[in-house]
């Protein structure tokens, strides 16, 4: 019989946030949990609490981040959709647009300079990709590749077709 590993948990209630190992912090009222909490006890005195520390090295300081939040009032929906969703509606806006969204967060830059992204902008650009282009952008980058103009695009192409027939060429 395989051991069963122990799942982790973290429950976050208006009045306490509590883990595996009981209450990391709460307000005042932590044994009253069905009344509604003051504003006072949303806030969870909880800052420099030497069970964060614990809570931040199990489930990472970005969870921990959003519990803060929550407890706040500050939902963040954005923060809970995964990346490939992200990107799939970033492709959808203008360039402009996208400049400015990759300024608001890290996350957001990271995105908004990935390589999917540009793939997809680029896909939905062009109607049609050729093995070389693929290949090409694979190289530069597909978004190296969207800022390039057709021409240099096309010399590119070219030098890149000499090199592998040089290549294929060359060892015999």
């Amino acid at each position: 019989m395989t051991p069963v590993k122990p799942r982790l948990f973290l429950v976050v209630l208006a009045t306490a946030v509590a883990s595996q190992d009981g209450v990391v912090a709460a307000g005042d009222s932590v044994r009253n949990f069905r009344t509604r909490p003051s504003a006072e006890q949303r806030l969870l005195p909880v800052v420099g609490h030497p069970v964060t520390v614990q809570v931040a090295l199990i489930f990472g300081t970005r969870i921990l981040d959003y519990v803060f939040n929550l407890c706040e009032g500050k939902f963040d929906f954005l923060e809970r959709l995964s990346d490939n969703l992200l990107l799939s509606i970033i492709s959808y806006l203008d360039l402009e647009d996208i400049s400015r969204l990759s300024q608001t967060s890290h996350r957001f830059a990271k995105l908004c300079m990935s390589d999917k992204l540009w793939e997809q902008i680029v896909q939905s650009a062009c109607d049609n990709i050729t093995p070389d282009m693929r290949a090409l952008a694979e190289d530069m980058g597909w978004r190296q590749m969207f800022f390039t103009n057709k021409l240099q695009l096309q010399r590119r192409l070219r030098k890149r077709k000499q090199r592998q027939e040089s290549q294929r060429d060359g060892p015999l």
